[in-house]
C-alpha cells in the first residue's frame, strides 16, 4: 500500500473528515514530513473509495454544511486493511532492528 494511502486511512480512523482536514491530520501525524498536495490527496481518495476502503458520508453532526466539502469515512474493510498494513509495518521495523 502506498504510504499516502496508509496515512489517509490512519487519519480517517478517528472519524469522518473532509479533504483539507485529512491533509492537516496527515501533516500533524507526520510532524510536517508528508504533505498531501491536492492532486495526490484526491487521487488517493478516489483509489481508496474504488477499493472499498473508504466511502463518502453525510456531513457529521456539528459540522457546518458546505456543498464544497465532501466527507469520507473508513469502511469496515478499510479499518481491517489499516490494521493489516500496520501489523506488516511493525514486523518490517522489528526485522530492521534485529542484530545481524
Amino acid at each position: 500500500m502506498k504510504l499516502q494511502w496508509f496515512h489517509v486511512l490512519l487519519a480517517l480512523k478517528e472519524g469522518p473528515l473532509h479533504g483539507y482536514a485529512i491533509q492537516r491530520a496527515v501533516l500533524d501525524a507526520t510532524r510536517d514530513q508528508l504533505t498531501l498536495w491536492p492532486a495526490t490527496l484526491y487521487r488517493a481518495l478516489g483509489a481508496l473509495e474504488e477499493e472499498g476502503l473508504i466511502q463518502q458520508v453525510q456531513t457529521p453532526p456539528g459540522e457546518s454544511e458546505d456543498q464544497r466539502r465532501l466527507y469520507y469515512a473508513l469502511t469496515d474493510r478499510g479499518l481491517e486493511r489499516l490494521r493489516v498494513e500496520a501489523d506488516d509495518m511493525l514486523r518490517w521495523a522489528e526485522a530492521a532492528r534485529e542484530t545481524p
